[in-house]
Parts: C-alpha cells; structure tokens; sequence
C-alpha cells in the first residue's frame, strides 16, 4: 500500500496523501497512512490530523462516507468543509471514497486538491480500497495479538504478583499504554456495595503520590462509573455528555472517558476506566480490549478474594502452560514423559519424581530421573529396571484407575516394596499414569523425602487436569517422533528410486551439477539410455512384468561400470549414467559393455525377453559445461541412435549426417507452426471423491504430413534448443483456452492443466500474455493450471519465482508435475506459491505390490494436505491401483485406466459417455 501511495503521490504532484479508515461500528475515522512531499516545505500537521475523530468531527470526512462521492473543499470558501480546511492549515484538499464490497471502507485525501486528477483516482481507488482493506485487517490481526499478549501479560502477573495492589498496578499500566490513553483506573466494590477508587496508573509509569491520594480519597464517584455498574454494559463519554462530574474533571483532566464493567454480570467487581485529557473517540480495538480486560481482571479480582483454591488455580493456569511449552519441544515418549513429571513435581510441591516406561514386553523398560541422587538412582534401576509391571501393586492401581493415586504415607501403603520406600526415604508420593490419548504407556511417582504431605481438594484436582493435558504433551511426541521417523526414511529414499533401488534423478541431476559446476574443470561424460521394444513387454505381459524386468536390467547396467560411475533410473524405461573424468573414448567404450550387458535374454516366470538399449553420449568440455544442455545433447543423441538403430551415437556437432538430419527435423518443425501441424490431446482429470471429471491435462502432438503422429519426445528438446519453445507453448495454451471455452460453453465446468517449459518459466512476460489470453477466450484464471516440473524450477529460481508470483497474482493456479523424480525439496514447496503436486507415475504402478511404493504416495499425500495444496496422481492404470487411491482420501488422479490422451473434438462425446460411468465411488 505504501508503494502505491508513493507512485500515486509522485504522479499526482500532490504534497500530501493520506489514508482514512472508516470504523463503522463505532462512526469513527481513524488516520492510517500518510505521504508526504520530500522536496519543500512541509505541510501543516494539525493535530486533528494524527488522532482518531468521529464523523461528526470532520465535514469533509463525513461527507465523502454519508454520500459517497467525492468532495473538494478550499480554504477561501463559505461552505463547511471549506472552513474545516481553514481551520486545519490546509489551502485546498481532495476526499475520495475508498469503498469494497459496496461499503465505504475510508477515505483518500489529495492536497492540493488541484493535484486531484478525478479520473485517475477513480480508477486507483478500488485497487486502494483492496489493498487498505488487507492492511487494516492486519493491523487489526496485529492490535488483536498484542491484546492478546497484554491479557497473556495479566495471567502472567495475577500468578506472580505478591498483592492485590501489585496486580492492579501493572494491569492499569499495560491497559493505558496500549489503549493510548494517559491513565487507567480501578474503581472497585466495597463489602457494602459501594463504588470506591481503587488504583489509578499512568501509561508512562510515572508515580505521582499527591495524585494517587487525591484518588483514592475522592468524595465522589465518576458519574459514568455508575451508570455501568448498573447496566453491565461498557460506555463512553465526555466532559459534555454529563456523566463526568465536575471534580473529576478538574482535579484529573478527564476529558474522554472509557469505562467498562469488571467481571461478568452479574457477578461485577468494579469498572475499569481508560480516560484521556483530549477530546477523542475510542476505537473499537481499544473497546474490546478494555472489555475483555474488564472481564478478565474481575474473574481475577473475585477469585483473588476467595481462598487458597485460586491459587492453586492460578498455580495449576502456569504449570499447564509451561507443560505446554515445554511439550512443545519432546521428540519422543521418554522426553514428554520427563516434561509431565517436572510439572506435577512443581504443581504438588514435591522433591523429586520419576518416569517409569512400560515396554512391549509389559516389562519396566526405563526410567527417566527428576532431582533424584545418583544412590537413589541406583537403587530405582536395581529394583524395577525389567521387572514385570504387573508385579507392582500401584502400577496395577494407578492402570486400573488411569487416574493419579495419592498416597500421603508410604510407609503404611503396600503399593510399593517398603524396601524400596526405606531405601528411597519417601515419605509421600503421588503416582500419575503416563498416557499418550486413552492408552497407558507408563507412570509417574512424584514424591516427598521431606514430611509427610497432605494434599488438598484443589490440588488434588490440579494433578489430575495436568495428568490429563500430559496425555496430549505425550501424545504429540510420540506424533512428532514418527513424523521424524517417517521424514528420515523419505530424506534416505529421496535419492533412490522406489522401484529398482537405483539412484534417482534427483540424485543424477546433484551429482552432474557438482561435476560440472564443481572446482577443478572435471571432465565428464553424460550417457542417456532408452530400452528398445521395452513398450512391447508391457503391452503384452502387462506393467507387473515390465516392473520387473526394469528391476533386472539395473543390476546388468550396474555390472558394465566401474566405482566411481553413476548409474540411475530417470523415469519409466529410460536410465542415465555418469562418467567422472571421462572423455569420448572411454564413454564409447562403457557405452558398448553396456550394450553387451542386455545381449542376453531376461528369464521372467520362464519367459525369456529381450530389450536392447539406444545410448546417447554427450562429453564436457567437448559439448558444454551447462548441466541441462549436457543432459540435452545425450538425450538429442539417444534419439539419433534410436532412429538410426545404432547401439549408440555422440552427440554431432553441426557438419555431421545426424546434424543434418536434426537440422531438417527442426526446419520442418518451424514449418508445422507456421501451418499448424501441431494439435492437442486432453487426458481426463477424475475427482475421485464424486467420479465427475473436473478437468483435462493439454498434451501436444505433431500431425506430421509424411511421419505420422508425432509425440513430444521427438521434436520437443528440438523445439527448445532452438528458441522455439515460447512460441510453441503459447499455441499449445491457446488452443486449450480455445476448446475450454467450448466445453464450459456446452455445460462442462472445466479445467485445462498446460505444461511450460524452462523457456516459458524464464520469460518475465509470460504472465501478461497469459492474462491477455485468458481475457480473449473470457476464461476464468482458476480454470487454467500451469504445471512445472521440478528441474525447471532450478535453471534459474530467482526468476522462476518472479514469472510464477506474476502467474500466481493473476489467478492461475501452479503445479509441480513430475513430483518426486526432480528437486522433491520442501524449500521451494514453502517458498513458491504452488497450489497442485502432481505425483511422478514411477511412484504408482507399484502402489498396490510395493509397500515402500505405497508409503512414498500416501506421505507425498499428506504432505500436501499439511501444506494445503491439492495432489493429483498421473499414471492410474488398474482398478486396483484407483480403489487404493480412494481408500487413502486421494482427491484427483489421471490415467490410461480413466481415459487415453484423446483430440479435442471427442472430448465432448468421451464426457457424455461418462454420466453412468464406473469409475464414479460405489455406493455405501
């Protein structure tokens, strides 16, 4: 907001913009934020100008909020708002009504009024409205934390303070500082049901004797203080309203006043008043926390004048807190258990206590000492350490009861070995059941070597709640303790792919990068690996058998290498390896063992497959020192190899055969966007919970004239080696838009997810053409989904995050596709604005077989519903594999076994056919 108001004052030429917030529910304007000239002379700052005032106060205010329009006042004028202008200083001035939702939210203030361009605040002054609007709510958030801190404050100090008058003190300081009045004040009721002066502080924490006897010997009460005592109800006044009696006024200045009740009707202790020697209003901030102030400290007050019970209630509030705190930070059972022994030690007032573990086993499995002496200690493990627990009688007692167990004299009691209460010197003791929820994991003996204790009803009760808020302490650490589990087992996997137990891409991608990118210039070699006639198996036997024959070609690949190489699987059939200080003659020569290793057949369940391999090499320094256009160049010469059926091919400078070919490839693909060979399919996006489909995933094709159709392996690193990618995703995100329209316009409420590439993802004005597209086609932004995979987040990630945050501010929702083969880090996860993971199809087809598989996608599902975003599963290929989906609350996926990629002109009748289809969630 500050920026705009800046840009707003520097076009403008204005010497001075402010901001005015409307409080409705009090007719108050409140001043928010103010710009002034840095050149010249300052204008006149009028102390009306930095305070609070009601409507009534201000004609121009008021005015522009009663009419809604703007108003313009001069200082030579007769009207009103002229001679407002006068008397504040001000030669001239421009309000404009800032107004959201159909209300009138505050007001914006030009001067000179000549600097005023009516058509440019028109257009500003929603974009204000908006931003002042979320402004005001935190600073509104903010008001309420530090209220919130302040009554926190007042716990705090009602526990600690020494006397009543301690307590009233600090709570009338804290209470004037924030209300930003000059003093607060207690008026309290005497035993006969009399409203006397109680205590009076000054928000600067002066002391002023002479004043504070003067108040408390007053002859006679503030006449509001009277008024609210009877009503119940908070009220303000001033000096004119007749309900501040004239002493007052004259002996302390009380111009405005605020009072509120204390306590709760109708069991009130006093009023609460803040006052102030200015004639101001009081905010609705200031209202609400002088009321909840009020209502606090007259609970504390009452109680205060009760009994011991209130301090042990007030006792039992700082030991829970604190039990909390210190909860906070457990990882694990043993250390909460320590935690909730501390506190009960502390709420009974014993000297020392101990956590008794229960294992498995049903055994006493350890112990976790408070204050003991190292002989006790001693004592404790020789006598309980792996005893059964059911052979203690208070362990059966205190699980029978799983409430705490009072013992006052040990030696008397047959809960515990007298042996063991001899040699512990206990006098008293309390045993606490340890729980995690509603399950008994242990216990907790608290006990006295002192003298024997008593200990009341109330404390009695203090125990059992802090029993009862340890079960939660214990129960969140054992969470955070498996959360932890399950987080080093990911961080472990994150490197390895589930399936072969190869490293991943991630792990390829980090180990090239510091190859590359590291010290010293080391050479390398990069090997792209793609299985031939790999389709043809999972065609024929199905995925199971091409899972498993992928598990069989890893260790063969693995045997062609030496140590020190790299070998990973970068997703479905295609691997990679790495060659440290390797130049071409040694990547040809690794290429042809690994060539050699898939001669022979695979034997699987007694058939015998063969694959074989196209590799594609590309060397640094020879063919790049950047990790994408090394990883580019292998893959531009696996698909050469490919084509030419060759075992393998090195990447070829320009001059060579495959240059040529590459080059004519490229030449007719600038052709096909120039004539539109390029086309979409959409693959179905299915709501699991409810069956509809609720969106489509664009995929390009290229309809060449004499190849056939083309799929994007072929022509898109292509495409961005040659600069051609922006131009190609912008048709591709045009043409989605396009059938978009066609399918919301024919009923369909539709999204379109569309893939960008690292060209795309680089380009700062990609969010203008986006929006310019988005405007043509009248398509809502939150119908378009722009998925990013996670290598293109790193080619350039400060950029990266400024081209999504502008995608982001229009609307459009962010996807991460291809979750859990890149950068799968939790950083940009927090730091990006995504909304969408779309889960790698590596982690699904074994979802239903492998049970490390399964755990992957359920915790990548829960952690997305942690961070609030939505996950999407591609690859659903089986029944199976959807039913398991569903069971585990999955919202979306997408797959051959929902629907294949189709042409945009079969969409509508592929939705048609669906109403009664079976992938809809059976009935219950």
């Amino acid at each position: 907001m500050e920026d705009l108001l800046t840009r707003l004052r520097a076009s403008t030429g204005a010497t001075r913009i402010s901001v005015w917030v409307h409080e409705a529910s009090t007719e108050m304007v409140v001043p928010f934020h103010r710009v002034v000239c840095a050149s010249g002379e300052p204008p006149p700052v009028h102390s009306r100008l930095t305070m609070p005032i009601t409507l009534d106060q201000s004609f121009l205010l008021s005015t522009v909020i009663r009419d809604r329009r703007p108003v313009i006042a001069r200082a030579d004028g007769r009207r009103a708002v002229d001679k407002e202008c006068a008397a504040l200083g001000i030669r001239s001035g421009h309000g404009e009504p800032l107004i959201r939702d159909g209300e009138v939210i505050g007001v914006l203030t030009v001067e000179p009024a000549a600097a005023a361009s009516p058509h440019l605040l028109r257009t500003v002054a929603p974009q204000l409205a908006a931003a002042v609007a979320e402004a005001w709510a935190r600073r509104s958030d903010r008001r309420r934390l530090e209220q919130a801190a302040v009554l926190l404050g007042l716990i705090e100090s009602a526990a600690k303070a020494e006397s009543m008058r301690q307590l009233l003190g600090a709570a009338c300081r804290q209470l004037a500082e924030l209300g930003e009045v000059e003093r607060a004040s207690i008026f309290l009721l005497d035993d006969a049901g009399n409203l006397v002066p109680r205590m009076a502080a000054y928000a600067d924490g002066r002391r002023d004797p002479a004043t504070l006897k003067r108040f408390r010997s007053a002859p006679v009460p503030l006449g509001i203080t009277e008024t609210v005592l009877r009503t119940g109800e908070p009220m303000a006044a001033d000096r004119d309203s007749g309900l501040l009696s004239a002493w007052w006024v004259e002996n302390f200045g009380a111009v405005s006043v605020l009072a509120v009740p204390l306590g709760r009707a109708p069991h009130l202790t006093g009023v609460l008043t803040l006052d102030s020697s200015q004639v101001r209003p009081f905010s609705e901030d200031v209202r609400r926390l002088a009321v909840a102030a009020g209502a606090h400290l007259g609970g504390v007050i009452e109680q205060a004048r009760a009994s011991q019970a209130r301090e042990t209630s007030l006792k039992t509030a700082q030991t829970v807190r604190q039990l909390l705190v210190d909860g906070a930070g457990a990882t694990g059972v043993a250390e909460a258990a320590e935690v909730v022994a501390r506190a009960v030690q502390r709420l009974a007032r014993t000297d020392r206590s101990a956590a008794y573990l229960i294992g498995d086993d049903g055994t006493i499995g350890d112990v976790r000492h408070v204050d003991w002496p190292e002989a006790h200690k001693q004592v404790i493990r020789a006598q309980l350490l792996g005893r059964p627990a059911s052979d203690v009688p208070l362990w059966r007692r205190t699980a029978a009861e799983m409430l705490p167990v009072f013992v006052r004299d040990a030696s008397a009691s047959d809960l515990l070995d007298p042996r063991l209460v001899a040699d512990l010197a206990l006098e008293s003791y309390i045993s606490v059941p340890l729980l995690s929820g509603d399950r008994i994991l242990g216990l907790i003996v608290t006990g006295s070597t002192s003298e024997s204790r008593h200990w009341s009803p109330s404390v009695r009760e203090a125990v059992r709640q802090v029993t009862l808020e340890g079960a939660l302490v214990v129960q969140n650490a054992e969470l955070r303790a498996v959360e932890q589990l399950r987080l080093t087992q990911l961080a472990t996997e994150a490197h390895q792919d589930p399936l072969t137990g190869l490293a991943n891409r991630r792990r390829f991608i980090e180990d090239l990068e510091a190859t590359v990118y590291g010290d010293g210039d080391r050479p390398c070699a990069v090997l792209m690996i793609d299985l031939d006639r790999f389709k043809e198996v999972n065609d024929s036997f199905g995925h199971s058998v091409g899972d498993d024959l992928l598990c069989l070609v890893g260790p063969r690949l693995q045997g062609a290498l030496s140590d020190g190489d790299l070998l990973a699987r970068m997703g479905g059939d295609e691997f990679a390896v790495l060659l440290p200080d390797a130049d071409t003659t040694r990547a040809q020569q690794v290429a042809t063992r690994l060539g050699n290793a898939l001669r022979d057949a695979f034997v699987l369940d007694g058939t015998s497959l063969h694959v074989d391999a196209s590799i594609g090499i590309a060397v640094c320094p020879d063919h790049g020192r950047d990790r994408s256009l090394l990883l580019a160049r292998a893959d531009t010469a696996m698909y050469a190899a490919k084509r030419g059926r060759h075992e393998f091919e090195v990447w070829a400078p320009d001059g060579t055969p495959d240059s040529r070919d590459r080059l004519e490839t490229l030449e007719q693909l600038r052709d096909a966007l120039d004539s539109d060979q390029l086309v979409n399919h959409y693959q179905p996006k299915l709501d699991l919970r409810t069956g509809a489909v609720i969106g489509v995933e664009a995929l390009v094709r290229w309809d060449h004239p004499s190849r056939g159709l083309l799929y994007p392996d072929v022509f898109l690193p292509l495409a961005e080696q040659a600069g051609l990618m922006r131009r190609l995703a912008l048709g591709v995100l045009e043409r989605s838009l396009r059938d978009l329209q066609a399918w919301r316009a024919a009923g369909h409420d539709l999204s379109v997810a569309v893939n960008l590439s690292v060209s795309n993802l680089q380009d700062v004005a990609l969010p203008e053409q986006v929006e310019m597209l988005l405007e043509a086609f009248a398509v809502p932004a939150e119908a378009l989904i722009l998925e990013i995979t996670e290598d293109l987040l790193m080619a350039d990630a400060a950029r990266s995050s400024q081209v999504m945050t502008g995608l982001r501010a229009l609307g459009v929702l962010l996807s991460i596709d291809d979750y859990g083969t890149g950068y799968s880090s939790l950083s940009y996860l927090r730091a990006l604005p995504v909304d969408e993971l779309k889960l790698d199809r590596s982690f699904v087809g074994q979802l239903t077989s492998d049970e490390r598989a399964a755990a992957i996608v359920r915790s990548t599902l829960q952690l997305s519903r942690d961070l609030g975003m939505t996950m999407v599963v591609e690859g659903v290929e089986d029944a199976a594999t959807l039913d398991a989906l569903r069971g585990w609350g999955c919202e979306y996926a997408q797959g051959y076994f929902i629907a294949r990629p189709m042409p945009g002109d079969d969409v509508l009748g592929w939705l048609a056919s669906q109403e009664r289809s079976v992938l809809r969630p059976a009935r219950s």
